[in-house]
């Protein structure tokens, strides 16, 4: 993974809400099963307006730490955990040295 990638995701995690939203996403994101969470919800669950919620939640898009599926009117979203997954590694080996 690029580090200019790596860079624009950890930045990106470096607000609180965006946190919030990966941590209520990181749940309903692991397996095949796994259809993640409508907008409304994330809305309701952590009482962010819609408009502040499209918000943040188009930079974590553009930055792939979530993905988006329509179904029908309703857009659900789940949290990219290989992507993060990928980008600590790197902080945790390349820079940290930690798992040589």
């Amino acid at each position: 993974m690029e580090i200019e990638k790596i860079s624009g995701m950890l930045a990106c995690l470096g607000q609180p809400t965006r946190l919030e939203i990966m941590q209520l996403l990181a749940p309903y994101s692991k397996g095949v099963e796994a259809r993640g969470v409508p907008a409304g919800h994330i809305s309701d669950a952590l009482n962010i307006a819609p408009a502040t919620l499209s918000f943040h939640l188009k930079d974590m898009l553009y930055r792939g730490l979530v993905t988006q599926k329509r179904e029908g009117r309703v857009i659900r979203y789940r949290a990219n955990i290989p992507a993060l997954g990928s980008a600590l590694e790197y902080v945790v080996t390349e820079i940290c040295g930690v798992l040589e």
